[in-house]
């Protein structure tokens, strides 16, 4: 039996605590990793730990000797708030708002990235993916992905941009890239109930998810 270090951030500070590492349920490590993800919700992430504390699991020191702050100047307005994302170099652009999530999937692993969420400059050919909450203004991009599933041998390779906005619609920076195709495509039940849900509604959602790989990449702020 050994003891596990706890990083505990609780809504505005952060303290050390420790735990068995037998006693810690394969739930509570998963929330953790869900969390650092952005997978679930900062709620979600407390209550996990407020089990581990009334539980007796984890062990606050006492006296608590180190604690460090965390906080944001930044309005709801001045944050990045969604992804709006325009196809081009086709018959007629397609610009769907919004996409809930976007994120960079490189293969090469690193102990700076474990997860792959960055662009690794060493990377030939850039892959993403996006997700969100299915909905009919989104019909043109289904259209768009249904003929890449069926012709995509026939078509022409397109250009994206994928531009991160902030609570008033400005753009804070865009990812454009370059020769892309859709890869894979999928529509799916959302139904671990611990898991942050796009419509903020603890319940099942049916989302959807697009894979593009690309040649080019650049990253541009206005």
């Amino acid at each position: 039996m050994f003891f596990i270090l706890f990083m505990v951030g609780i809504v505005g500070f952060s303290l050390t605590a420790y735990a068995t590492d037998d006693s810690v349920p394969d739930w509570i490590k998963n929330n953790a990793k869900w969390w650092s993800e952005g997978s679930i919700s900062e709620t979600e992430y407390v209550k996990s730990l407020e089990y581990l504390i009334t539980n007796g699991i984890i062990k606050i020191p006492i006296p608590i000797t180190e604690v460090t702050a965390a906080s944001t100047n930044l309005t709801e307005d001045e944050r990045a708030q969604s992804f709006k994302v325009t196809l081009s170099n086709i018959v007629a652009p397609i610009g769907v708002h919004f996409f809930e999530k976007f994120e960079m999937t490189t293969t090469t692993r690193s102990a700076e990235d474990p997860f792959g969420k960055t662009y690794n400059f060493q990377d030939v050919k850039p892959t993403f993916f996006l997700e969100s909450l299915p909905s009919a203004d989104k019909k043109q991009f289904y259209k768009f992905v249904s003929d890449w599933m069926v012709r995509g041998d026939l078509l022409n390779e397109f250009n994206i941009d994928v531009d991160v906005l902030d609570g008033t619609g400005n753009t804070i920076q865009t990812w454009s890239f370059t020769k892309c195709e859709i890869t894979s495509y999928g529509t799916y039940l959302q139904d671990i109930t611990n898991f942050y849900q796009f419509s903020k509604v603890k319940d099942s959602e049916i989302r959807d998810r697009t894979n593009f790989s690309c040649v080019g990449v650049s990253l541009k702020s206005p």
